[in-house]
């Protein structure tokens, strides 16, 4: 009995540490277990202690694992973990369960704020932090890349002289954080200062100070750190040539690093695949894919086991490139190799595959993933939805969705903005419908997003109905934002349906939401393209209230209205707001002007004209056609002949409608040589008159009694094959026939009356009352009674005529009939 106490006792001091109550325990188990063996059995002592010594371990094993109080295994792990050695004496409260060991257990664990927090405590008690404890938080601050809060404990570490001088590894820690912010000159400072210190910078020193160059992509300065390396004696490893050839790759020196993975080489290492794979991934970048393809055959070839990642670097440059089909054979070259390809490197062939927009090639890659036993990523699903998404094919999109969340993968952000670009896209709003679905099922709720993205999908698709549904179930759900009100308002205004577009609008007010410019700019334009100029009116008022940003179309749009109304009063109000908000151009100007010469006010268009160029806005060719127009229609063609010089001095170039308003204004100055002077010009320029040109200076042949001008310029007319059956042509033939018949000459008239009806020309009845009339005039009735019953014959009527000429005994001249 004595022996089997001895070795529990031996056990207990070399196995268990623990509480009281945990010996205690333990203590009572055993005594349970002799009792119970002393009265059953007869067994040699020996075997009595080994198996006491067994029923021991076993419960203390199972007093570990199910103590609450106890530290995790993990904790337990990160506390004998230690990447630093502490020379400095025990001090007292330094054990295990001390504030120390704690600050140490969390910093190895990660927990920065505890590990600090608790640091803090230190000055309210008698135990001090220990060298461990600081090498540990500045550990942790290099891990979470912390660079000021690693320096912060450094620097509290060299100021405690009671813990004797930082070691080496605290340092290293220090020039690491530096190292993986790429901070070359603070690494390099700390370096220097340790040296000062009198710490000799090791292996791992220099390596960091490389590896900072390197992920700057600063070649030279890593070969300099190397160099300086090797001249303070420190002989470099596997990782500091790996690390030379690294900075290379991001600088895209291929050929640079082909030479330090040599050097390696010969100083007799070994390169691993992170050197090669760093050395291939130089070759990608500068572009050399087969001198890629070189290095990953050379690799196999000097034993070293080419990785997933030593093919993903080619196939990833192969996809830049656009060249799918390599990538498929390099991802079967892979499975050939027995590699098996990672997630990583499908989403490469997909990702070919969405630039592509090849759907099909995709579900095939799919498939072959999933029989190869890899579990698709969120990332290839989203690249599955994206290229359904792109083309707007919203079940397709709908259907990966679906097959995503069978799989039990879980949808991320991206998967919600990538389905919800599908929306967008696309006019198929039954698609849309359940790809929303598919969303919700995935847990995605619907938010103002969503719906605005329906409503978006509707108005593409001109369900303008089923938008007003989605809008309407957003405002009961009290989700109605601004944007979706303003959609629906621009689609019911572009679709002509103002009155709804004005009832959404007063509700979108009416809920104290500020609307977009685009709603207001397009319910004006649209109210004032139907003619209603006073509703455009009242909504661009509401959006100047609301500060919106109206757009000078908007502007014009309103002002053209006014002038279309014949207002130019309200033209030129809206005129000088557009221009007091900087609004104004050429159109703007050339709609106001437009209106005052329809009113024939010229003074008004001249004065807007020369206020226009004054403001900066040079005028155009519609600007100086509507003033030139103005002159034309007061008979003032001294006045457009000198607007025509203007417009020629601002190298305007004048066209169709400025020359037809020179012949107008000369017609009408009862100038009609002038006129025909300006069609002589039109034909010097290129332009050859049209039947405007010909039907101006025609009827006023017409108007001073020139019939002879009106028939040749008739006959010229047809020569340039401008004579028809349009209503154009008929006016022009009508003023030859009335030219005739004012002038007396039946026949001649009669003779062009004729020539219209052959050509199927419309004859009005004014002309046939004409030609009668002067036949009547001349004592011509048979004439007469002719073109009479010919006008009847075309469906006009003849009221108002003679019947029969009166007898000379009737009491009646033939001129008094012919009054008549």
């Amino acid at each position: 009995m004595a022996r089997t106490t001895f070795s529990l006792t031996s056990l207990h001091s070399s196995l268990f540490v623990g509480s009281v109550e945990s010996v205690a325990l333990v203590a009572l188990i055993v005594a349970i277990s002799f009792s119970i063996l002393d009265s059953c059995f007869a067994h040699v002592i020996s075997v009595d202690e080994l198996t006491m010594l067994l029923l021991v371990v076993v419960g203390v094993l199972i007093i570990r694992k199910s103590s609450t109080k106890a530290p995790t295994k993990k904790v337990l792990d990160l506390c004998q973990q230690t990447p630093f050695s502490d020379s400095s004496p025990r001090t007292p409260g330094s054990g295990r369960g001390s504030l120390a060991s704690k600050v140490f257990c969390a910093a190895n664990g990660g927990d920065l704020v505890a590990a600090e927090t608790m640091m803090e405590s230190f000055s309210a008690r008698s135990e001090k932090p220990t060298a461990k404890c600081y090498a540990a938080l500045i550990s942790a601050c290099s891990r979470a890349g912390d660079v000021a809060g690693a320096e912060r404990w450094l620097e509290e570490l060299v100021a405690r002289t009671d813990l004797g001088q930082p070691t080496v590894v605290a340092f290293n820690m220090m020039l690491s954080a530096c190292s993986k912010a790429g901070q070359i000159s603070r690494a390099a400072a700390w370096l220097t200062r340790m040296r000062e210190m009198g710490v000799e910078p090791d292996v791992m020193s220099f390596n960091a100070m490389i590896a900072a160059c390197a992920r700057a992509g600063e070649t030279q300065q890593a070969e300099q750190w190397f160099a300086t390396m090797c001249k303070a004696g420190v002989q470099p490893n596997l990782v500091s040539h790996s690390s030379v050839v690294n900075a290379c790759a991001r600088a895209g020196d291929a050929s640079r690093a082909e030479l330090w993975l040599e050097k390696a080489a010969a100083s007799g290492m070994q390169p691993n695949a992170i050197c090669y794979n760093s050395l291939i991934h130089a070759c990608t970048k500068g572009g050399s894919v087969d001198r890629a393809m070189y290095w990953l055959d050379e690799m196999a070839a000097r034993g070293v086991q080419p990785t997933v990642t030593s093919y993903s670097t080619i196939m990833d440059s192969l996809v830049k490139n656009a060249d799918v089909t390599a990538v498929e054979k390099w991802l079967a070259r892979m499975a050939d190799a027995g590699i098996e390809a990672d997630d990583v490197s499908y989403n490469m062939l997909l990702g070919a595959y969405c630039k592509t927009g090849d759907a099909e090639s995709a579900k095939v890659l799919y498939e072959q993933m999933r029989s190869h036993g890899v579990t698709p990523t969120p990332m290839f699903f989203n690249m599955l939805i994206n290229i359904h998404a792109r083309k707007g094919d919203v079940k397709g999109a709908a259907e990966w969705l679906s097959e995503m969340r069978s799989c039990g993968v879980q949808p991320d952000q991206v998967t919600f903005n990538t389905s919800v670009k599908a929306f967008r896209r696309s006019s198929n709003v039954a698609g849309t419908e359940v790809i929303l679905q598919e969303l919700q099922a995935a847990g995605f709720t619907l938010s103002t997003t969503l719906y605005h993205s329906m409503i978006t999908s509707c108005v593409r698709s001109h369900c303008i109905d089923k938008a007003e549904l989605w809008l309407n179930q957003m405002a009961k759900n009290g989700m109605a934002d601004a944007p979706s009100y303003c959609s629906v308002i621009a689609a019911c205004a572009n679709a002509g349906d103002l009155k709804k577009a004005g009832d959404w609008l007063e509700r979108m007010e009416a809920a104290g939401l500020n609307g977009t410019a685009f709603a207001y700019n397009s319910s004006v334009q649209a109210f004032a393209k139907s003619g209603d100029a006073d509703s455009a009116e009242k909504i661009l008022q509401r959006g100047e209230v609301s500060g919106l940003d109206i757009s000078s179309p908007t502007y014009n749009a309103l002002i053209s209205a006014w002038s279309k109304e014949g207002n130019a009063d309200r033209a030129e109000y809206w005129l000088k707001k557009s221009v007091e908000g900087a609004k104004a151009d050429v159109a703007s100007f050339t709609a106001v002007i437009h209106a005052c010469a329809k009113a024939s006010d010229l003074p008004r268009a001249e004065a807007l004209l020369e206020q226009m160029e004054q403001s900066g806005i040079p005028a155009n060719v519609v600007t100086f056609n509507s003033v030139i127009n103005a002159c034309a229609r007061c008979g003032e063609a001294a006045r457009a002949e000198a607007w025509f010089e203007k417009m020629e001095q601002r190298d305007v170039t004048p066209g169709m409608l400025t020359f037809n308003s020179l012949i107008n204004a000369s017609s009408k100055g009862d100038n009609l040589d002038r006129a025909e002077h300006w069609m002589c010009e039109m034909r010097s320029r290129g332009l050859a008159p049209d039947v405007v040109s010909y039907g101006t200076v025609i009827h006023a042949s017409m108007v001073q009694q020139q019939p002879g001008r009106a028939e040749r310029l008739l006959e010229a007319m047809r020569r340039d094959q401008l004579a028809g059956p349009g209503k154009s042509s008929a006016f022009c033939y009508t003023s030859v026939v009335e030219a005739w018949a004012r002038s007396g000459d039946f026949a001649a008239a009669g003779r062009w009356l004729s020539e219209m009806l052959e050509q199927r020309i419309h004859v009005s009845g004014a002309s046939f009352r004409a030609v009668i009339e002067a036949c009547m005039k001349q004592g011509k009735h048979a004439e007469a009674q002719k073109w009479k019953v010919v006008m009847k014959e075309q469906g006009l009527s003849v009221a108002g005529l003679f019947s029969t000429p009166r007898a000379k005994n009737g009491g009646k001249s033939p001129a008094h009939s012919a009054r008549i």
